[in-house]
């Protein structure tokens, strides 16, 4: 008898978050778990084509994540699922409060988003927010950490059991990417230098620094174009706006919003830059990598160092330094074409199996 799952997302933006679980519900035997998505809502949807067709799909229409919860409990009552995933701090509270008195309780597997360390570094959550999620989090069957030291990080700043934390490498829908760039064309000027980054308009992916580098590129050397691919999800894109505008760069960096394909826009460009203050583990650094493409990227984890080999495919560059940044995309051209060593993530479905 298959076992049914609930995948609990409560938006789709085209976050990392969301692009995983859809990678590992695509990962998932059909044979054995019966595999239902739930989410928060429909609205903004940047991510509805990646679902696959024969999932059962559910929507709440909630705007907020916290309003969901009584729904929630209803459709985890109808379902009467053996698990539960969720990929977001906030999904695991609503998880956690849903399920409360509950007499069939299936089991949770929470994943970690993002670097506990520096999420206590830079957001501010109130005592309310901190406390419900640290009981979340002790309460669940199992923690899924994205890194070795993210599991460490977990266990310290959530005082949870190490030997619930289990490790699992994003996975990477290589098919997906494939099968994107069949009968592609360049997207950019051949001419220029076209520089890549990606990920949602807000302060964790560090844009503000890459515009701010970029200035000191373009004042150097004018062949240097960026493009940047992202949806607007924290209302930044103004200010960006205005940035880009302030530093005379409006010929120069591009803001091309959510883009259903940016597999092209990777593949053509001529390097790939992460900027980002804090992080879990980068899908766009593991797709770029995946594609052969020089990188440059911040230490917004300990693990970038496994991703990006200083000085062979890529050049790591210290959070926020605008100097370093700038001047390690000057130099992209110094990198080794070697081809980079594609990590290999555990198989989703023994890793699940496993937990269960």
């Amino acid at each position: 008898m298959k076992k049914k799952i609930i995948f609990f997302l409560p938006l789709m933006t085209g976050g990392g978050a969301e692009r995983v679980t859809i990678n590992i519900i695509k990962e998932l035997d059909k044979q054995y778990y019966d595999i239902h998505l739930v989410l928060g809502t429909r609205k903004i949807g940047n991510s509805l084509h990646l679902i696959p067709n024969d999932i059962a799909q559910y929507t709440l229409n909630t705007e907020k994540t916290l309003h969901s919860i009584l729904k929630l409990r209803r459709i985890i009552k109808e379902i009467n699922p053996e698990i539960i995933y969720s990929s977001l701090n906030r999904s695991h509270i609503a998880i956690y409060l849903a399920l409360i008195g509950l007499k069939n309780r299936p089991k949770t597997i929470m994943r970690i988003p993002s670097s506990p360390k520096l999420v206590n570094k830079y957001i501010q959550y109130n005592f309310l927010f901190r406390s419900f999620l640290n009981r979340a989090l002790r309460d669940a069957t199992s923690i899924i950490a994205q890194t070795p030291e993210m599991k460490e990080e977990a266990a310290e700043y959530y005082q949870l059991d190490k030997n619930k934390i289990k490790v699992l490498l994003n996975p990477v829908d290589t098919n997906l990417i494939d099968k994107s760039l069949e009968n592609e064309k360049n997207p950019f000027n051949k001419e220029d230098i076209n520089v890549v980054a990606s990920g949602r308009l807000s302060r964790e992916k560090g844009f503000d620094i890459l515009i701010k580098a970029f200035q000191k590129v373009h004042l150097k050397n004018k062949k240097f174009k960026l493009y940047i691919i992202g949806a607007d999800y924290d209302n930044q894109i103004e200010n960006y706006r205005e940035l880009i505008q302030g530093l005379n760069l409006v010929d120069v960096v591009h803001l091309l919003g959510f883009q259903t394909n940016p597999y092209r826009y990777y593949k053509y460009s001529n390097l790939f830059v992460l900027s980002s203050r804090w992080e879990g583990l980068p899908n766009a650094v593991l797709e770029n990598i995946y594609l052969k493409k020089p990188i440059v990227a911040t230490r917004c984890i300990p693990f970038m160092e496994e991703l990006v080999k200083d000085g062979e495919n890529g050049f790591l560059v210290d959070v926020e330094n605008i100097e370093q940044l700038a001047d390690s995309i000057l130099k992209y051209k110094e990198l080794s074409s070697v081809e980079h060593q594609v990590l290999k993530h555990a198989d989703v479905n023994n890793f699940f199996k496993g937990l269960v």
